[in-house]
C-alpha cells in the first residue's frame, strides 16, 4: 500500500531539523505529532550540554509581510512552562533571519539556517541558500480552504452544516469540501463526538494558520485597488462620507478603521473597504480616492456570503465580520487592538 503522502507542515518539520541532527553529540525525539494550542508538534533536544524543550511554529513561507505577525503570535501565546517556541519555514531569507534573532526569536529552516539560544546551548547557522524544493501548498490553505476555513471559524458549529450549505456560503466547488474535511481530520483541527457530530479542535492554531494564509494568498487575490485619499480627507471621515452615500451601506468596512469602530481609543491610519468590483470606480469618485499602490485606503472584493457581521452595527455603516478585521491587524502599533477584538469579539466563539 502507498504511504499516505505528508502534510506540508509535516515536510517542513522534517528538513528543518536536519541542521539539528549535524550537532555532534544531540539527540532529537518527537513528543508528540499534534499537541493542541498554537503549536504544531513538541520535540526533546538532548546532548552533553543538557536538554532543552520545543514546540514547533510551522510557517511554510515567511515573507516580510508575514514576519511581524508572526513575531506576535509568538511574543503573545503562552507555551508550556519550561519549552520554547522555535519557528520553522521552508526558508528563511537572511534579513527576515537577522529580524528574528535581534528579536530573541529562535527558528530553523530547510536550507539549514538554525539559531539556537537557550544557554549553554547557542547555535548559529547562517547564510544558507539551497533549500530543497518546497512542498506543495496544503488544499486547505490555497483559496478555497481558507474561505472555508473562515466560515468555521465565524461559527465553529457550522461544521456540522451539509456539504452544500458550507459550498454556497463560503462560495467554493460542492466537491472541495470532502478533501478539505479531510486534510482538517489529518491536522487533528477536525474530530468526531461520541454521538457523531464533527467539532472543530485546536482553534486557536487553526485561527493562527488562516490568518497567515489569509494574507499571503486569499487576500491578494481578492485586491480590486490601493488608494490615497485626497488632500484634507482622514481615515475617520470615511465613515461619514459613506453614511452620505447612496448604497453605503453595502460597503463593508474593515481593517483599521474598522477596528476602531468596534473599539475605542483606536485612532486608525488604514482602511479597508469590501465592495462589490462593479462600483468600484463609482466608490472611489464618491470617497475621493485616487490609485496608489502604497495608499492607506485599500478595497477589496468580498467572497461567498458571509464577509459581513450580523452583530452590532453602527447607524448607517455595516462592518465586516470581526474575523476579517483580525485578520487585517498584522502587528506593530496594532497590537493592543487586535488582542481587544480577539477578547472581545472572536474568543467567544472559539468556548463551549
Amino acid at each position: 500500500m502507498p504511504r499516505k503522502p505528508l502534510l506540508e507542515d509535516d515536510q517542513i518539520i522534517r528538513s528543518s531539523v536536519k541542521a539539528m541532527q549535524g550537532i555532534p553529540g544531540t539527540k532529537i525525539e518527537f513528543m508528540l505529532q499534534k499537541i493542541g494550542g498554537p503549536f504544531a508538534g513538541a520535540f526533546r533536544l538532548s546532548g552533553p550540554w543538557g536538554e532543552r524543550y520545543y514546540y514547533l511554529k510551522v510557517v511554510p513561507k515567511l515573507t516580510p509581510v508575514l514576519a511581524d505577525l508572526v513575531v506576535h503570535q509568538l511574543k503573545t501565546t503562552p507555551a508550556p512552562q519550561n519549552a520554547f517556541p522555535l519557528l520553522v519555514s521552508h526558508y528563511i531569507a537572511p534579513k527576515i533571519a537577522a529580524n528574528l534573532k535581534a528579536k530573541g526569536i529562535e527558528y530553523a529552516d530547510c536550507a539549514g539556517n538554525l539559531f539556537l539560544n537557550q544557554m549553554p546551548l547557542y547555535i548559529h547557522i547562517g547564510g544558507q541558500k539551497h533549500a530543497p524544493k518546497a512542498p506543495g501548498a496544503d488544499r486547505l490553505f490555497r483559496s478555497a480552504g481558507l474561505k472555508l476555513v473562515y466560515l468555521l471559524l465565524r461559527n465553529r458549529r457550522s461544521v456540522t452544516a451539509t456539504y452544500r450549505m458550507l459550498a454556497d456560503d463560503a462560495g467554493i466547488a460542492l466537491g472541495a469540501i470532502g478533501s478539505l474535511f479531510g486534510e482538517l481530520e489529518k491536522r487533528g483541527n477536525l474530530a468526531l463526538a461520541e454521538n457523531g457530530e464533527r467539532f472543530l479542535d485546536h482553534i486557536e492554531e487553526l485561527l493562527h494558520r488562516w490568518q497567515l494564509g489569509y494574507l499571503e494568498t486569499l487576500r491578494p487575490k481578492l485586491l480590486l485597488q490601493r488608494c490615497r485619499q485626497s488632500p484634507g480627507f482622514s481615515i475617520s471621515l470615511i465613515a461619514e462620507q459613506l453614511k452620505q452615500l447612496k448604497g453605503g451601506d453595502q460597503i463593508l468596512i474593515g481593517g483599521e478603521l474598522g477596528a476602531s469602530l468596534l473599539t475605542s481609543g483606536f485612532k486608525p491610519q488604514s482602511a479597508v473597504l469590501y465592495l462589490a468590483p462593479d462600483i468600484q470606480l463609482k466608490t472611489m469618485l464618491q470617497l475621493h480616492l485616487t490609485p496608489d499602490p502604497n495608499g492607506e485606503v485599500t478595497l477589496l472584493q468580498p467572497f461567498g456570503q458571509q464577509c459581513h457581521w450580523s452583530g452590532w452595527q453602527p447607524d448607517g455603516l455595516t462592518l465586516a465580520d470581526p474575523l476579517l478585521t483580525f485578520a487585517e491587524l498584522k502587528g506593530g502599533a496594532t497590537d493592543q487592538v487586535a488582542e481587544k477584538i480577539y477578547r472581545q469579539y472572536l474568543s467567544p466563539r472559539f468556548e463551549g
